[in-house]
């Protein structure tokens, strides 16, 4: 009986040679790219860590605020990140990890292991309700205004 050989990349069946490896060069090509995660790219795992460590800042100093000046806070960053000026809260606001997380709050805990919430979460809710409108829709200015 002969070995069925399966691609690399897709596991897919291979067809031909007996030293073919791939079932296709886009296979073959895909196979060998660099994958940028944060396990395998130290820019990619120190771009996160900067991202995340701002938002569990922004999310300390917002929960921090009274209830009544959050909705102020929280609009003023919404119109910063539509802006283009900080793609970095733009990522944050936005931030697909963080929006479905159940309970992840802000990845690193405040002060002695205080629990701030998530500012993700928080800004979908805002703009769910004001906006009618995603976060992402939002700060990317796709949403028309209100």
């Amino acid at each position: 009986m002969k070995e069925v050989k399966l691609c690399l990349n897709c596991d897919s069946k291979v067809i031909g040679r007996r030293d073919r490896k791939y079932c296709s060069a886009n296979c073959r090509k895909r196979y060998s790219e660099n994958i940028q995660n944060s396990y395998s790219s130290n820019a990619k795992r120190d771009r996160n860590y900067r991202v995340f460590d701002r938002c569990s800042r922004l999310s300390e100093y917002y929960f921090s605020q009274p209830p009544f000046e959050r909705l102020g806070l929280m609009k003023d960053w919404i119109e910063l990140a539509r802006s283009g000026k900080d793609k970095t809260l733009r990522d944050i606001l936005s931030n697909k990890f963080l929006m479905h997380q159940k309970d992840y709050g802000n990845p690193y805990s405040g002060k002695r292991g205080r629990y701030f919430g998530n500012i993700t979460k928080e800004c979908e809710k805002y703009c769910r309700h004001y906006w009618k409108a995603s976060a992402h829709d939002v700060v990317y200015n796709i949403a028309v205004q209100p």
